[in-house]
């Protein structure tokens, strides 16, 4: 399962866990939260994503 960290300063405030597994749907899906993310936190925030198992 694919999950995105979103990191502000150094300190990660949220993850995002996508419903879908399909890349192009996590593709689509990301494109919109990162900019619900940059209008919640500013341009500062960075969105890192990682594997769980």
């Amino acid at each position: 399962m694919i999950v995105y960290d979103i990191v502000l300063n150094g300190e990660i405030k949220e993850t995002i866990k996508p419903k879908k597994n399909r890349l192009k749907e996590i593709y689509s899906y990301m494109l919109e939260q990162t900019k619900v993310m940059k209008a919640k936190y500013g341009d500062n925030v960075k969105i890192k994503g990682r594997i769980v198992y």
